[in-house]
């Protein structure tokens, strides 16, 4: 939803910051499983964020990640 919202207001150049949830398993930035690109620079959604300029994120990049986590996920629901 964040990334369409994006791309609506890009031609308008209407600032748009947006709030990442992306799963943190330490809250320190040392796993890495938070890591974003932001303008072409590597961010930590624990430490640095989670507000970043929705413009400048990859979001291709952070829905990779978001979908590495899925099969264990996945895993624990059917566990639970």
């Amino acid at each position: 939803m964040m990334k369409k919202i994006c791309e609506i207001t890009r031609p308008y150049n209407i600032k748009t910051i947006v709030s990442l949830n992306p799963i943190m398993v330490d809250g320190t930035g040392m796993c890495g499983s938070c890591r974003i690109s932001v303008g072409g620079v590597t961010k930590f959604c624990c430490v640095d964020g989670p507000e970043f300029d929705g413009h400048q994120i990859d979001f291709e990049e952070l829905k990779k990640r978001l979908n590495l986590f899925k099969e264990s996920e996945l895993w624990l629901d059917k566990r639970y």
